[in-house]
């Protein structure tokens, strides 16, 4: 045994327990120790990312094996199992946003396995710790590999304000891939204005045309790419002036960019035409300053230093939107006030990162729901995390512009390649530098700190139980149900869906399997309807009732071929269904007409013990039977009202 050895052994107690010999099995971990420690030695920026993107894949890994699929996702769910893969169907607008990309993803893993939370989650962690990944490596390249660049990458991937999105799966799928890409496009773009090769320029064109297949936000990416190039890349001078020589320099590829722009444009136009859901004017400036005041002051910046802290949840709490105290906001605009006066008396220069930040922030996250969703709940729409999370990328990229100087090439060699000065250099200056590396490690610390206060949170105002036993039920149920059951459709709980209906949901996890009764209407024996927990009832109709005849009656008497019900009390006002229990002894079919109010209704009978079902309107207090039949039909109680799960009943399966 090497002295080496020796030593790590006493030094590492563990390791003395490991077998000695040479060829012995070490284990994983013991596989990777020489790759961490030569990673300490040559690469610790590099190590120091990894642990980062390790970091925040784990933590995401925990949460979203808590959360479920909820709102959207069935509704996304629901439309990919029913579409072939077609242009329509991947330029389908459902809730206002064209998202091709993800379209074809959700088409894709409903195929693999439907309702497989495990399998969705785990292909958005991969996604996560791709985008990590890619962030780390445009930050090297755009400042080289020195340990300042953890700071920027520690924002994008520690910050809470991605929590929210990252726990509902469609915004997942919209922001994610995006932030990928544009972390790629960019990466792409800066070695293409460096190095002028084409296959950059490719790469660079293709990944803003993949950010645009993510999310129709990417179509702000080209005008940042555009203030980046002219602002930190164009040699010195006024960033006008850089404006116009990268203008003209690099016109290839602002050419391309454009027609991207435009002919996405031109299909977000089509798709906006074809959907139902249409662009909104916000109502009143007053409206749009309350929104873009609040995302700022309530959302961006106490998200930006570690907030919100707390969490204001959802009553199904599936989701929950930003609740920060009022002394977090002050400290946070106050805080953002100083770093950016900080930024831009280190370098004259840094109020261009924090225009181009500022630019994405109201293209990307405001404009878009100022022109769409503002007219309803605009403060509560500011406390929603998701609408800023995806600035997040571009927040990253302007920390570094703003205080990292550029380098000159893909090595690393730091050089004047941003035209940006710094400060004279004098006797105080290691001072400042020391009090500055002192003032950004503790701040960076309490953003740590906070995020990670905020994260766990939002796990805890947040689950995903309720829609996971609600699928999980429902699945039981099905495969204990007779084939052709009847199932009268009704809604499903708010972590599911507002105004989604059972059919689409549960419809499609084995169809054709139940008999679904949109309106149900005529001779309905056996009824059953799915309750807010997934299990399967028996239906009932929740109201106003006839009771039994009184004895020695058993059906309602008939005088003069018409049978008269009279009703304990007056039905709800917003009643939409009666129901009549009978008993038709003939072997042949019969036939009645339903009195209700000024409606008359036709009800067909059949031979047996039987419920007939009647759509009904408005409030009346005595149902009336007439027709041939009537004398003969056995009526044993009326009810009117609207059609509920009975919870006391027989259910599938018996227990939740």
């Amino acid at each position: 045994m090497s002295q080496a050895d020796e030593y790590m052994r006493h030094r590492d107690p563990g390791r003395a327990l490991m077998p000695l010999h040479e060829g012995h099995d070490a284990g994983a971990w013991g596989d990777l120790r020489p790759a961490v420690r030569w990673l300490q030695r040559r690469r610790p920026v590099l190590l120091g990312a990894i642990l980062l993107v390790a970091v925040q894949v784990i933590w995401l890994a925990q949460f979203l094996r808590h959360m479920y699929f909820l709102r959207d996702d069935f509704a996304n769910m629901d439309l990919a199992i029913r579409s072939p893969f077609s242009w329509s169907y991947l330029t389908h607008v459902g809730s206002g946003h064209l998202m091709i990309g993800e379209r074809a993803i959700i088409w894709l893993l409903v195929r693999i396995s439907f309702y497989n939370w495990t399998i969705s989650w785990t292909f958005l962690l991969l996604l996560v710790a791709a985008t990590g990944a890619a962030a780390f490596r445009l930050l090297r390249t755009l400042f080289g590999e020195r340990p300042a660049i953890l700071v920027p990458l520690a924002i994008y991937l520690l910050t809470p304000l991605s929590v929210a999105g990252l726990g509902w799966w469609t915004a997942a799928l919209e922001l994610v891939p995006m932030e990928l890409a544009t972390f790629m496009a960019i990466n792409a773009h800066v070695l293409y204005v460096r190095t002028g090769r084409s296959r950059h320029l490719v790469a660079a064109v293709a990944w803003v045309a993949l950010s645009l297949l993510a999310f129709e936000k990417a179509l702000v990416l080209p005008i940042v790419l555009f203030g980046i190039t002219g602002a930190f890349m164009s040699g010195r001078g006024s960033w006008l002036s850089g404006a116009l020589r990268s203008a003209w320099r690099f016109r290839r590829i602002w050419i391309l960019y454009a027609a991207l722009m435009a002919g996405y444009a031109a299909v977000l136009a089509v798709a906006l035409s074809a959907s139902a859901v249409h662009p909104k004017g916000p109502g009143s400036l007053k409206t749009v300053i309350t929104f873009a005041w609040g995302l700022l002051k309530e959302s961006l910046l106490p998200g930006v230093v570690g907030g919100p802290w707390q969490w204001y949840p959802l009553q199904d709490h599936s989701y929950a939107l930003a609740a920060p105290p009022q002394q977090l906001q002050w400290l946070a605009l106050a805080t953002a006030i100083a770093i950016i006066a900080a930024s831009i008396w280190r370098r004259a220069v840094a109020w261009r990162a924090w225009a181009i930040l500022a630019c994405w922030v109201v293209l990307a996250d405001m404009l878009p729901v100022i022109i769409s969703q503002l007219s309803w709940y605009p403060t509560l729409r500011a406390l929603d995390t998701w609408y800023v999370a995806d600035a997040m990328p571009i927040l990253a990229v302007c920390v570094g512009l703003a205080f990292l100087p550029l380098v000159n090439d893909q090595t690393g060699a730091a050089g004047p390649s941003d035209g940006v000065s710094t400060p004279t250099a004098d006797a105080s200056l290691p001072r400042r530098s020391q009090v500055l590396r002192q003032a950004v490690a503790a701040l960076v610390a309490v953003c740590v700190v906070g995020s990670v206060i905020s994260a766990q949170a939002y796990e805890s105002a947040t689950t995903g139980r309720l829609a996971a036993a609600y699928i999980s039920n429902a699945s039981v149920a099905i495969q204990l149900a007779p084939r052709g059951t009847l199932v009268a459709d009704g809604p499903v709980p708010s972590a599911i869906g507002y105004l989604t209906r059972a059919s689409s949901v549960i419809g499609n996890i084995a169809p054709g399997k139940l008999a679904w009764i949109k309106n149900p209407a005529g001779t309905l024996t056996g009824l059953r309807t799915f309750g807010s927990d997934g299990r399967l009832y028996p239906a009932w109709i929740r109201g106003s009732s006839s009771g039994r005849p009184a004895a020695p009656r058993t059906c309602w008497p008939a005088r003069r071929g018409r049978v008269a019900i009279r009703l304990w009390q007056n039905p709800p006002y917003l009643t939409t269904l009666l129901r009549i229990g009978y008993l038709w002894e003939p072997r042949g079919p019969g036939y009645v007409s339903v009195k209700y109010g000024n409606l008359i209704r036709g009800l067909a009978l059949k031979h047996g013990l039987n419920s007939g079902f009647v759509p009904v309107r408005g409030v009346a207090d005595t149902i009336v039977l007439s027709g041939q039949d009537a004398a003969t039909i056995c009526v044993g109680d009326v009810e009117v009202g609207n059609l509920v799960p009975v919870l006391t009943g027989p259910a599938l399966p018996e227990s939740g």
